[in-house]
């Protein structure tokens, strides 16, 4: 007997053709892999001077007589055995369905095809024995263009992290902390705020990061912080409002620098128009969550990284400033408490300008992380002596009104100095 071609065979052929040509077009690799069931072969990325990225992504081809239009896809039954092939591969794989008779073909990144469409739907096609139905957009075309390329480099740089970030996901607990909680209710609405610390790893891939973030938005709705909880027992009602705002190191959400916000309005309760984020950089449809990425703050934060003072070099530098601030808040108590007022008056006249020296003196300071509520602390107080002498020389109040926004809180900055000098001394 002699070998034959079958049409199959032939789809095949003509399937790697197509492929490999608008690779090598490009000046990239295309190389066949002929012995690997699920994998076709494998795309390897140079640069525009011919070098090499050392970036490889793995190609399995499905060609296919006609392709199958459904409005905006191309809708193909693939089979399980591939799929679970790409949920455990360790580089990044795409599928590249060809049709003979349009001879074009179309893609999709499988292994975030499987997270996002098929698991992030909750699709259960790991129960399935032979195939399941998948949508390819068909804005992705592989031709040769600019926007296919990008797309493909793209993946080519950042396709082994966000897989490593994806398989996180079962384990999301273990990669994020709440760091805060608060009800801030008005009269008619209730809004829940919370600030999230989350691995720099994890939260260097957006799209991990909008999963998380779904999950968190229901963490936190779930959780209902009710602020009266004490009082009534009760955890109040539903949120109309979810603000949560992510930092991947503390250093932001000490200067309150997150990565990104995102905004939940409940569409139930009324018509709750946004109030955060109007202008908001994507959102989740089926979540009612939009998102902003602060990309801006991140050369802030490295500055802040940059020129920490180190534990030593800040407090000598704050030395003066700490016995300074330690001795006018409890001698301006002590001569407040006098009958006679007029030596406290004469007092704040003599130093109201030191307080605003040492104050803008102490904006010039970034401390190592460990002294920050101790740096906190007496910028507060300085800011409370500052506004003190203002308040004073221009006759804003009467007494109780000093000794209410001020004077008050004296003894307590003196308390919180003392402890934070104890922690870190």
């Amino acid at each position: 007997m002699r070998s034959k071609l079958d049409s199959k065979q032939i789809s095949e052929y003509l399937s790697k053709v197509f492929i490999e040509k608008t690779i090598v077009s490009n000046g990239w690799k295309y190389r066949t892999q002929e012995k690997d069931n699920d994998i076709d072969g494998e795309i390897e990325v140079f640069t525009n001077e011919g070098e090499t990225t050392a970036k490889i992504i793995k190609v399995q081809l499905k060609a296919t007589s006609e392709l199958k239009y459904n409005e905006d896809s191309i809708v193909f039954d693939c089979p399980i055995k591939f799929l679970n092939f790409c949920d455990v591969c360790d580089f990044p794989v795409i599928l590249v369905i060809y049709g003979v008779s349009e001879e074009k073909a179309y893609w999709i990144w499988a292994q975030k095809y499987i997270f996002q469409d098929l698991d992030g739907k909750g699709v259960d096609w790991r129960k399935n024995t032979s195939t399941t139905r998948i949508k390819v957009p068909i804005q992705n075309e592989v031709k040769e263009d600019v926007e296919f390329y990008n797309a493909i480099e793209s993946i080519s740089k950042v396709g082994v992290h966000e897989l490593q970030q994806w398989r996180k996901q079962e384990t999301s607990e273990y990669y994020f902390t709440i760091l805060e909680e608060k009800d801030n209710p008005t009269g008619t609405k209730r809004k829940i705020s919370a600030k999230i610390y989350v691995e720099r790893s994890f939260a260097s891939s957006k799209d991990s990061l909008v999963e998380l973030i779904k999950k968190i938005n229901e963490k936190v709705k779930n959780n209902n912080y009710f602020r009266k909880v004490l009082e009534t027992g009760s955890d109040g009602s539903n949120p109309d409002y979810i603000w949560l705002y992510f930092y991947d190191d503390l250093i932001q959400h000490e200067f309150g620098l997150p990565i990104c916000r995102s905004e939940w309005t409940n569409n139930n309760n009324g018509n709750n128009e946004p109030i955060l984020l109007k202008e908001f950089d994507q959102y989740i449809e089926s979540h009612n969550i939009r998102i902003k990425w602060e990309d801006n703050y991140r050369p802030l934060n490295e500055y802040l990284k940059l020129n920490s003072a180190s534990k030593n070099e800040y407090l000598k530098e704050i030395r003066e400033l700490l016995s300074f601030t330690k001795y006018e808040l409890a001698n301006l108590t002590e001569l407040f408490n006098k009958t006679d007022k007029r030596e406290f008056n004469e007092h704040l006249i003599l130093k109201s300008k030191y307080y605003r020296r040492n104050f803008h003196l102490m904006s010039d300071i970034l401390p190592p992380y460990e002294c920050r509520k101790l740096n906190r602390v007496l910028y507060d107080a300085l800011i409370d002596l500052d506004n003190l002498a203002i308040a004073t020389q221009e006759e804003q109040g009467n007494e109780y009104y000093l000794y209410s926004q001020f004077v008050k809180k004296f003894p307590v900055h003196l308390a919180i100095i003392q402890y934070e000098l104890e922690k870190i001394i």
